[in-house]
């Protein structure tokens, strides 16, 4: 089997196969980054699965960095809508740490909605835990909100141009520098 690279023609977002959901950074490893292997639960939107941590995540003291527990709570609650075939991104997150997460252990992590409106805002939770006691260790709230993937991606391609030839000349105005773009930068 082939791994998928980002320029492949036609390539879905996001992907459930064998078990896993991978981002567009994961799918050229073919592998998540955060151990995570999460499938979609029977009822509803929600999904559930497992993460292992490796010591490449360590903050310190044995104990996963905050920011890598924060990445895998935020792919867990992006997971939700991308079940129900939607693609939304994250708008904003908390994050509540009651234990410290430890390194090179499988832990068990879910994710469900809790709400979806008609402007297609996405109330999303998960939480992390321990798989044999059910501890809680972090849990999160995230709001999400739905996005076309051609559009939303193309609109941010389009801000990176100008951006980039805004810093590569400042006398000329952004649109102006867009519109020249392929002569200027």
């Amino acid at each position: 089997m082939n791994t998928p690279t980002r320029s492949e023609a036609n390539e879905p977002l996001f992907s459930l196969e064998y078990g896993k959901l991978l981002c567009m950074g994961c799918r050229p490893m073919n592998r998540c980054r955060f151990g995570m292997r999460l499938h979609r639960v029977a009822e509803g939107d929600a999904v559930e699965g497992t993460a292992w941590f490796t010591p490449e995540h360590e903050g310190a003291g044995g104990v996963v960095h905050g920011g890598s527990v924060m990445g895998a709570l935020d792919e867990a609650c992006g997971a939700v809508p991308i079940a129900a075939a939607v693609l939304a991104v994250t708008a904003e997150m908390e994050v509540k740490f009651r234990r410290p997460v430890p390194l090179e252990r499988e832990l068990r992590i879910r994710a469900w909605p809790e709400s979806r409106d008609e402007r297609g805002h996405w109330i999303v939770r998960a939480e992390i835990l321990l798989p044999d006691s059910d501890t809680v260790l972090c849990h999160a709230r995230a709001r999400f909100v739905e996005r076309d993937p051609t559009e939303h991606y193309g609109r941010f391609r389009q801000w990176l141009d100008i951006e980039r030839c805004s810093s590569a000349d400042p006398g000329v105005p952004p649109v102006e520098k867009l519109n020249e773009r392929t002569a200027a930068c």
